[in-house]
């Protein structure tokens, strides 16, 4: 018989692993709860821009005060920025934090 799993126990290797693989899968459907289906394209650019972040700072191992002092702004705000909060900031003030992390972005408006 297992022992009981502690209370807030980080999850094990495994458990993590079958988590990222399916996070990572490019068909999966598990939905957004951050970004409406009926989200406009502003607010999507800025989640786009939201989601950059996040992965520069998945990429380089950073913790978020690492990352926030990069952008010089407050935790709370980087916080909101990696949850994919977008209500709170316009779609230029996230392409100037996307900006200091990747010298030479380029951001292109598409007509559909």
């Amino acid at each position: 018989m297992k022992a009981p799993r502690k209370k807030n126990a980080f999850p094990d290797t495994k458990v993590l692993t079958r988590i990222r693989e399916t996070l990572s899968d490019p068909n999966y459907q598990g939905g957004n709860l951050a970004l409406p289906q009926s989200a406009s394209g502003p607010d999507r650019a800025k989640y786009q821009i939201c989601q950059l972040i996040a992965r520069y700072q998945r990429e380089h191992g950073l913790l978020q005060k690492d990352i926030a002092r990069q952008l010089g702004i407050d935790e709370s705000r980087i916080s909101d920025i990696l949850r994919g909060r977008i209500e709170g900031f316009t779609l230029d003030r996230l392409i100037g934090y996307a900006e200091k992390l990747h010298p030479g972005l380029r951001v292109q408006v598409i007509a559909a």
